[in-house]
């Protein structure tokens, strides 16, 4: 039987649908403990990826606790439907198809140390990081809760230029745009997430499969402005050898361009 977690204790606190509030509550705990750089950024994206787990997966109810413990920061998210089995631990890199989620695999990944318990009373998800520092990759800011799209129509096709946090909450509302894009006839489209400041799998998987939309229309999606965390994201996952990456949004349209006239 999994002890319960007291919700009343500081640093631990009920899983909600606001997946920022708690990724911004894990990086000012774990910051201020003095985890930094890229330990910071893997140890957020875990827990973010634990929680929508719960979301999406373990019934919706559970909780976060978060604590310091013999030079590591400590993550603890528990769900109470139980569904998640240390059998779901998978060595092997999923499929880039989009068919199958990233996000128990890239925890395994970013994590020093993941564990699954599952008992009585529900599943137990536990990460740890070393505080170790760095500063290859630079922490979180005030995350942004609303993500922001807009489209400019351009010579090579629509450039779309994405703001906020990628998540699983607000990546359907990129899904959206660049799949009434494709549907309306415009297959050529570049995408600017230079504004983007968080991606998780969920995002990553939309990436994947707009991408994958547009190249069976006989089209191209292109990415653009990836900052390092996303740029690790994809090459963690071996992303890079389905994604068209450039370094901004003007050299993305000079691809579409010149895919255009090769098609």
């Amino acid at each position: 039987m999994l002890d319960e977690v007291p919700v009343n204790l500081p640093g631990a606190w009920p899983i909600t649908d606001d997946v920022g509030a708690m990724r911004d509550r894990v990086d000012a705990f774990a910051s201020g403990a003095g985890l930094a750089g890229p330990r910071l950024h893997d140890l957020v994206f875990a827990a973010n990826e634990a929680v929508v787990n719960v979301l999406e997966h373990g019934g919706g109810h559970g909780t976060v606790r978060i604590w310091q413990e013999d030079g590591q920061i400590v993550v603890e998210v528990t769900d109470l439907a139980g569904r998640l089995t240390p059998a779901h631990l998978s060595p092997s890199r999923p499929s880039l198809d989009g068919r199958r989620g990233f996000g128990l695999w890239l925890m395994s990944e970013v994590c020093d140390r993941l564990t699954i318990e599952q008992g009585e009373g529900g599943s137990r998800v536990e990460m740890r990081m070393n505080l170790n520092e760095g500063d290859e990759i630079k922490p979180r800011g005030d995350a942004q809760q609303r993500l922001g799209v807009a489209v400019t129509h351009r010579a090579a096709g629509p450039l779309v230029s994405v703001t906020g946090d990628l998540d699983a909450t607000t990546s359907p509302q990129l899904h959206a745009v660049v799949n009434d894009l494709l549907t309306s006839g415009r297959p050529f489209i570049a995408a600017d997430l230079s504004g983007v400041g968080f991606c998780d799998s969920s995002g990553l998987r939309v990436l994947l499969v707009s991408t994958i939309a547009a190249r069976e229309l006989g089209g191209l999606l292109v990415l653009s402005g990836v900052s390092a965390p996303i740029d690790r994201l994809l090459r963690l996952t071996g992303s890079l050898t389905v994604l068209a990456v450039r370094d901004n949004a003007e050299e993305a349209l000079n691809l579409l361009s010149e895919h255009r006239a090769g098609s």
